[in-house]
C-alpha cells in the first residue's frame, strides 16, 4: 500500500506554479477512463441480454433503473467515509466490484439473478464513482481546480464517446460472454492502475476524523448540487427520449447526436473549466445555462440530422462550461476535510436529476408531445439559471466562490 502524502510536509507553490498534469491526477483520471468504458459498453447491450434471457420491457428498466436509484442513495454515506478512511481505499473496491460484476453476467440468466447481481454492481460504481471525484478535489490546485475538473471530465466523456459503440459492436461479431470478460478486463486495468495513487493528506482532514463534522450531507454542496439536479433533469429528457423523438420525425441512426455531444464535451471541457478558474464560477455557469435553454428549444423543432448536430454543439457546450464550473465550486466551499461529502452530494445530484427527468418528461411527452416536452425542459434550464444567479447574486463576478 502506497504512503500517503501530507501537504503539510512542503510549502505551497505559487499559483502561476501549481502544477496540474501530477502522476497522481493522471492515473486517477485513466481509472476513470477504464472504468466508464467498462460502464458504457453495456450501456446499450445490457437490455439486449436482459430481453435474451427471458425478461420483458418492465424487467428490463427495473434491473437499469435500480443502478442509478443505488448509487444515489450511497453516495454521500461514500462520501462522507472516504472522508475519513481514504478515498484511494473505495477507489480500490469500487473498481474491484466492477471487475468482478461485470464477469459474473455471462452466469447471471435468470431476472432475479440480474437484478441481484446489478444492485451490487451499483455498490461498486457509487463506490469508485464518488471516491474518485473526491481525490481529484484533493488533487486538483486552488487556482486550477476550474480546469483540473474540466479536464478530468475529459476521460469520462471519452468513454462515453467510444464506450457504447464497441461494446454494441462485441455483442454483434462476437458474444455476451466475450463482452462481460472485456468489460470485467477493463474494469480489471481500473484495480491496477489505482494501486500506485498517493492519496494527499490534508492537515484538516487528520482533525476531522475526531469527530467534527459528521454528517452524511455536506450543507455547502447543497446549493451548487440543487442547481446540478435541476440541470440534469433537462438531461433525462435527452438520454431518455432523444432516440425516440429523432424516430418520430424519420432521423436515421440518432446515435450520431451522442457521439457529437461527447466529442463538443471532450474539446471545450478543458476550456471552459480554465474561464471559470480565470473569470469566476458564475461567469462561466450561468452562460452555460442559457446555451442549455437555446439548444433544447431548438430541439422541440429540430427535424432534421443538420439540425440535431447543431443541438449537440449546443448542449455540448452547455455542459461543458455547467459540471466543471459546479463542479470546482463544490470544491471552492467545501472545508478539507469533508471534500468526500461534498463529491457524495454533489454526485449523487446529477443521478437524482437524470431520475426525476425521465418520469416527469414520459408523462409529458404522452399527455403533449416531444416537442412541448423539450420547450418544457429548456424552461428548466431557465430555472437552474434563475436559481443559480440569485444564490450567487452577492458574489463578485469575478470570484472563484461564486
Amino acid at each position: 500500500m502506497s504512503e500517503p502524502i501530507t501537504e503539510a510536509a512542503a510549502p505551497r507553490p505559487s499559483a502561476t506554479q501549481e502544477k496540474l498534469f501530477t502522476p497522481n491526477f493522471l492515473l486517477a483520471s485513466l481509472v476513470t477512463l477504464a472504468s466508464f468504458s467498462s460502464f458504457y459498453f453495456l450501456l446499450a447491450t445490457l437490455p439486449v441480454y436482459i430481453v435474451q434471457v427471458g425478461g420483458s420491457e418492465s424487467e428490463v428498466g427495473l434491473i437499469i433503473g435500480v443502478f442509478s436509484a443505488v448509487a444515489v442513495v450511497l453516495r454521500p454515506f461514500v462520501g462522507r467515509a472516504a472522508d475519513d478512511r481514504g478515498k484511494r481505499l473505495f477507489i480500490l473496491a469500487g473498481t474491484a466490484l466492477l471487475a468482478i460484476c461485470s464477469g459474473l453476467y455471462t452466469l447471471a440468466r435468470t431476472v432475479p439473478l440480474l437484478l441481484s447481481l446489478r444492485l451490487i454492481h451499483a455498490v461498486g460504481w457509487a463506490s469508485f464513482g464518488t471516491s474518485t471525484n473526491a481525490l481529484i478535489a484533493d488533487l486538483a490546485p486552488k487556482s486550477r481546480r476550474g480546469a483540473a475538473m474540466g479536464y478530468f471530465g475529459m476521460f469520462s466523456n471519452l468513454a462515453m464517446a467510444v464506450g457504447p459503440a464497441i461494446g454494441v459492436i462485441m455483442m454483434t461479431s462476437f458474444s455476451f460472454p466475450v463482452l462481460f470478460a472485456a468489460s470485467a478486463g477493463v474494469a480489471l486495468l481500473a484495480v491496477i492502475l489505482a494501486l500506485p495513487i498517493k492519496e494527499p493528506v490534508h492537515e484538516a482532514r487528520l482533525v476531522a476524523t475526531t469527530g467534527a463534522g459528521n454528517g452524511i450531507i455536506e450543507r455547502t454542496a447543497l446549493f451548487p448540487s440543487m442547481v446540478l439536479t435541476l440541470t440534469a433533469v433537462t438531461y433525462g429528457s435527452i438520454v431518455s427520449f432523444l432516440p425516440l423523438y429523432a424516430a418520430k420525425h424519420q432521423v436515421e441512426n440518432p446515435g450520431f447526436f451522442f457521439t457529437v455531444y461527447a466529442i463538443t464535451l471532450i474539446v471545450s471541457r478543458g476550456f471552459t473549466g480554465q474561464l471559470s478558474d480565470r473569470y469566476g464560477r458564475r461567469a462561466v455557469i450561468a452562460p452555460g445555462l442559457v446555451l442549455a435553454t437555446a439548444g433544447l428549444w431548438l430541439l422541440s423543432a429540430a427535424t432534421s440530422v443538420p439540425a440535431l448536430i447543431v443541438v449537440a454543439i449546443l448542449y455540448g457546450l452547455a455542459f461543458a462550461s455547467i459540471q466543471p464550473a459546479l463542479m470546482a465550486l463544490v470544491v471552492d466551499r467545501a472545508p478539507a476535510s469533508r471534500r468526500g461529502a461534498a463529491m457524495g452530494t454533489y454526485s449523487a445530484a446529477m443521478d437524482l436529476g437524470i431520475g426525476i427527468g425521465s418520469i416527469i418528461w414520459g408523462f409529458v411527452a404522452q399527455v403533449a408531445g416531444f416537442e412541448v416536452m423539450y420547450v418544457a425542459s429548456g424552461c428548466f434550464a431557465l430555472l437552474a439559471l434563475a436559481a443559480f444567479l440569485a444564490g450567487t447574486r452577492h458574489q463578485p463576478a469575478g470570484s472563484a466562490r461564486a
